[in-house]
């Protein structure tokens, strides 16, 4: 079963999002095939060039689109990729997958609380074994309150029993931050669950750089801002979506830093306990 290797923070790409230059038509999934084949290259020779697992994260508006991405992914890297986009999109990627017996090569985004009736369905009998679980809700954004999400409070079912009842095996607990200021409390957040869970856990230091005041984004250099707020979250993470994969080399680079840092550390914090979850 594909499953990347958490040795090191894994790097997470996202290719074919909203407004990607690459992309010609969002609806029928028409690109650029040239440049996309150049970009996940581009991933994988930072990945191998710095010894940091570089994925895809491949997001589509349509069940049409999806298709079209997952057919093209699957044919140009054979490393694991994350299924992802609007719930059209989801839905069709779920039945391509497992019409054509790559459920394994996939990691499904994501199983979180607003999961629909038919999505679950849909997981149900997906085959896929692999899932983020989104550890976000806006009533539930403490670090103690994420773990009840998690686990379920009695009113909710946790969403890493709702994960194992849909046949899901391997997790990773995305701990969503929403803005700068949140990256605080998402550090603390990834910490609680370290010693809670013994799955890989991480977060999409990209949303902070996304809702940052405008005023912001003016003054500061984009480069600096994007190494400075990965690498704040990487060091207690397991992976990391970086956001657009055009940011890759930034990424990459950020990420060796940082991990040459973590060999560093005695107290072992940043790292997931790797054992089994039943």
């Amino acid at each position: 079963m594909a499953w990347p290797d958490f040795s090191r923070t894994v790097l997470i790409g996202s290719i074919f999002y909203s407004r990607h230059k690459i992309v010609e038509n969002h609806s029928k999934g028409i690109f650029d095939r040239e440049k996309a084949e150049e970009l996940i290259s581009k991933q994988e020779e930072l990945s191998d060039s710095y010894g940091i697992e570089g994925i895809l994260d491949v997001v589509a508006e349509t069940g049409e689109a999806i298709v079209k991405y997952i057919e093209f992914v699957a044919d140009v890297t054979d490393r694991p990729f994350i299924l992802d986009g609007y719930l059209e999109a989801r839905l069709r990627g779920i039945e391509y997958v497992r019409e054509h017996g790559i459920s394994d090569k996939v990691i499904y985004n994501s199983i979180n609380p607003i999961n629909t009736k038919e999505e679950i369905e849909a997981l149900k009998t997906s085959g896929i074994r692999n899932a983020v679980v989104f550890d976000y809700d806006p009533s539930y954004t403490s670090p103690s309150r994420r773990i009840l999400l998690l686990s379920g409070d009695g009113k909710k079912e946790g969403l890493v029993p709702r994960a194992r009842k849909l046949g899901i095996e391997n997790v990773m607990i995305d701990v969503v931050p929403t803005d700068i200021k949140s990256l605080g409390e998402v550090i603390e957040t990834l910490l609680l669950v370290k010693s809670t869970y013994p799955f890989p856990a991480g977060c999409g230091p990209a949303n902070v750089s996304y809702y940052m005041a405008d005023y912001l984004k003016e003054e500061l250099d984009t480069r600096i801002l994007v190494s400075s707020v990965d690498s704040v979250a990487q060091l207690f993470s397991d992976f990391i979506f970086y956001g657009p994969i055009e940011r890759a080399e930034i990424a990459f680079q950020s990420a060796y830093v940082v991990e040459e840092v973590k060999e560093g550390l005695s107290m072992k914090l940043h790292e997931f306990i790797g054992e089994r979850y039943d």
